[in-house]
């Protein structure tokens, strides 16, 4: 779904569920009920996921932001949108802002995005866990989760995301990995090359 859409579909549910909650609050506020807490919280929680889906959103409609922002920050937005957009618990290990050149800093972006996409889409994680490693002749993203996994050396007619994440690397002279088996953790890890 291109961003704009996927923006407006995302935004417009979360209002929606803040109406009605706010809604149910004043109800029972008019109905004498000292159990207003709970619609409130829930008001809450959808105001901060509509927000960190906003920020994840609006970067991906500004590419021009992961000069500007950094790399760390731009993972950073896509890990709390999908912790609200989906509800699953992601643990990161984000290193300092690693000082290459923006080609190879949008390429780990693009690659993590993908992953981390290909991991609500495909497999239904709960638990997923996200690295970025540099050092002076490369630099690393790695995506594991927690779902049983497959056999990463079989064909998936029409999956195209591990195709895409490995001509991306491809491109500025990188690899991507992936690990899995039946029955295992799946690992993603890809490496572009520092000086890229």
């Amino acid at each position: 779904m291109p961003p704009a859409r996927e923006l407006h579909d995302s935004v417009s549910q979360a209002l929606y569920g803040i109406a009605l909650g706010t809604q149910t609050a004043q109800k029972m506020l008019q109905d004498g009920s000292t159990r207003v807490a709970e619609p409130l919280d829930y008001v809450l929680s959808l105001a901060e996921a509509g927000m960190a889906e906003m920020r994840a959103l609006i970067f991906e409609l500004r590419p021009e932001s992961l000069e500007e922002e950094g790399l760390v920050a731009a993972l950073g937005k896509q890990v709390a949108a999908l912790e609200a957009r989906h509800g699953i618990e992601v643990e990161d290990d984000l290193c300092e802002e690693p000082p290459v050149p923006l080609p190879a800093k949008e390429a780990v972006y693009r690659i993590a995005q993908e992953a981390l996409h290909d991991t609500v889409r495909h497999a239904r994680a709960a638990k997923v866990g996200m690295r970025l490693a540099w050092d002076a002749d490369s630099t690393t993203v790695e995506i594991r989760d927690d779902v049983l996994g497959f056999d990463a050396g079989a064909y998936f007619p029409g999956h195209l995301g591990l195709r895409s994440m490995r001509e991306r690397a491809a491109r500025l002279g990188g690899v991507l990995d992936v690990s899995s088996a039946p029955g295992a953790e799946m690992t993603v890890r890809a490496s572009i090359p520092s000086g890229q």
